[in-house]
């Protein structure tokens, strides 16, 4: 199951992951879905046009996602990133419409197919971004809830390690997306003068991060060769994942690659020798 699954990310990975013969349960608001369930390789694959925030549509969803009661996976690729500017130039609606999306959106999805993902002992792959691990000023509500992603992610982890569900979340990079727009719309003042440049010019230019990399990761991530790794927080683009050195210490490192505050007591235990 891939939530986000009508466009950006959402669809590139959906793509990587139907033309490794995987069959799919696409999940978004966009009419798009028929268009894309029927470009995407293999199949047939399912829709479910919804608001990934919406509890009683994923409960009526519920025994279609798994009609014989198993699922493999589940990607939660559905986000927003507005509303962009300084605190207090921004409707408190729309901060709460991006944590509701992005955060409640994601364990909505999870805990709707948990008792099939059981089943099948699959495996979850969350998504992290800008501001989870460093401050991203006048994003805070995307930033907030990505950083409440990952928390979640670990959470998750920890509590469903006995099941045999893996838990993982992925940066994937500046990666174009419509999701930029935002930003474009917001104009230099708001979004700031540096990131706004840098999406302009990335924009006009087509000089972002590949998705396709992004959808790589996450296709590793459910399958049996990362067996053993979970509740990480892993980059496409920067972490060396396809690596067998790194993999092992990703199993065997406890610190390595989550969320924790740098101190006397962890970063020791951080040593990449």
């Amino acid at each position: 199951m891939v939530t986000g699954a009508s466009r950006g990310i959402g669809f590139v990975v959906a793509s990587e992951l139907a033309a490794q013969g995987a069959q799919l349960v696409l999940v978004a608001r966009s009419s798009m879905l028929h268009d894309v369930a029927a470009r995407l390789p293999g199949g047939p694959h399912q829709i479910e046009a919804m608001d990934v925030c919406d509890a009683k549509a994923w409960e009526a969803s519920r025994e279609r996602l798994a009609p014989d009661g198993i699922l493999h996976g589940i990607v939660t690729a559905a986000g927003v990133i507005e509303p962009v500017g300084p605190i207090g130039t921004w409707d408190v609606d729309v901060f709460r419409r991006t944590l509701d999306v992005n955060l409640t959106g994601t364990l909505l999805a999870i805990m709707t197919g948990l008792n099939a993902l059981r089943a099948g002992r699959g495996s979850i792959v969350t998504f992290s971004g800008g501001g989870a691990t460093s401050p991203m000023p006048r994003y805070d509500a995307y930033a907030a809830s990505k950083a409440a992603v990952v928390r979640l992610t670990e959470n998750l982890a920890a509590e469903l390690k006995e099941d045999g569900v893996r838990v993982n979340s992925i940066a994937p990079g500046f990666v174009l997306t419509h999701m930029h727009d935002a930003t474009l719309r917001a104009g230099p003042d708001l979004a700031g003068a540096d990131y706004f440049e840098r999406t302009r010019v990335a924009s006009e230019t087509a000089q972002g991060d590949s998705p396709q990399l992004a959808a790589e990761l996450v296709t590793f991530l459910l399958s049996d060769a990362s067996s053993g790794i979970t509740g990480k927080l892993l980059s496409a683009q920067w972490d060396p994942w396809r690596d067998p050195a790194f993999q092992k210490r990703l199993r065997s490192t406890a610190h390595l690659a989550t969320l924790r505050r740098i101190d006397d007591q962890f970063f020791s235990e951080m040593d990449t020798s």
